[in-house]
């Protein structure tokens, strides 16, 4: 009797010399793969391929001319037409100008936002019954509409600087402040508990000198910005150091960063466990309300504003040429990336021991 021969194993039902045929490529399954990250050069071409395919479709709806396009001129200039208006927006109308116009105010507003922001944050995200009593204002203004501001901010502070660096704060403060107090509640209480088996706890000793370095630079920063924003001031800045006004603004900040800062500085827990441990998911929230606070300049600049990435958009809708709109557009979006890249290499090389996200 003869023995039949045996059948090749079996694996996942399937032969194992049978090959497979049905089976991705490697390349597919690893983009494929759910949350695999890939190589630094293939995020590089996965982003230049996206930003062509947009290229490719943009050139695509506006080649030919005349009613051979498939959009209009009016509606959509095409790319050689809007690469070839940069001379005219760089030097008629002085581009570079409203570019750093444009930066200064949402710097400056930012920069107010998240002076006030982060030390309430710190405080309210320590205390929940100070935590309880400014919820309804984060909650209300992170929901406002930030257009409704507009009107509100000329009644408050009139026409001129003040009034686009005020608008840039009132938007953005309220994140600032609600990402703040998440980043405390996010301090595990294990680090408080093991603090104070250590001993860490009561008032700091230097608590009171550091919160009053911190103030002195509120009120420097108060006080130049102040000058700054006064268009209508015939004084040159050495005639304003000498001046009682410059000296009472720098009272006044550095009343106001030492009222911020001394409960955080002056308070061990707060000083030294909470708020360092809080700080890389401040400073990572910061790094995105950034570009948050940029996206609103155009409305900060809608009404009278000289210079200004957001008042060349809103006078090239009115009279042209529409492709400053899209330049401006590419500008707005390169400058909030840049200082986005700039934020997170000071991330990685202050909090080094942190895995940052890559976008």
């Amino acid at each position: 009797m003869t023995s039949s021969p045996e059948a090749p194993p079996v694996k996942d039902g399937k032969n194992a010399d049978e090959p497979s045929r049905l089976a991705a490529p490697q390349w597919l399954r690893r983009v494929a793969t759910i949350r695999r990250q890939p190589g630094k050069l293939a995020r590089i071409l996965y982003g230049v391929s996206g930003l062509g395919l947009v290229l490719l479709l943009w050139w695509f709806l506006t080649r030919g001319q005349g009613d051979a396009r498939i959009v209009d001129a009016y509606t959509l200039p095409s790319p050689g037409d809007t690469i070839r208006s940069f001379h005219s927006l760089w030097f008629d109308r002085q581009l570079s100008v409203s570019a750093l116009t444009s930066l200064a105010r949402v710097l400056g507003g930012f920069t107010v936002a998240a002076a006030v922001g982060v030390p309430l944050g710190v405080i309210a995200g320590s205390y929940p019954f100070f935590h309880a009593m400014i919820k309804p204002l984060t909650i209300f203004g992170r929901n406002v509409p930030i257009a409704a501001l507009i009107p509100l901010t000329l009644i408050w502070f009139g026409l001129g600087e003040v009034q686009k660096v005020m608008f840039i704060f009132l938007a953005s403060v309220a994140f600032v402040l609600f990402d703040a107090i998440n980043s405390v509640h996010a301090v595990s209480d294990r680090y408080l508990d093991t603090a104070y088996t250590l001993g860490v706890h009561g008032s700091a000793k230097r608590g009171a000198t550091q919160a009053s370095l911190v103030g002195l630079i509120y009120g420097l920063v108060i006080a130049v910005g102040w000058f700054w924003m006064r268009e209508d001031s015939t004084r040159t800045f050495i005639m304003e150091l000498v001046s009682v006004g410059f000296w009472g603004r720098v009272a006044l900040g550095f009343l106001c960063g030492w009222v911020l800062w001394f409960p955080i500085t002056g308070h061990q827990m707060l000083g030294k466990v909470i708020f360092p441990l809080a700080l890389p998911d401040i400073v990572n929230s910061l790094r995105l309300i950034f570009g948050l606070a940029f996206g609103y300049i155009m409305l900060a600049e809608v009404i009278n504003a000289r210079h200004g990435l957001g008042s060349i958009i809103i006078i090239s809708q009115r009279q042209g040429p529409r492709e400053h709109i899209y330049l401006c557009l590419i500008i707005i979006s390169l400058l909030a990336w840049g200082i986005d890249r700039g934020i997170l290499y000071l991330q990685r090389h202050l909090f080094p021991y942190l895995k940052h996200a890559e976008t």
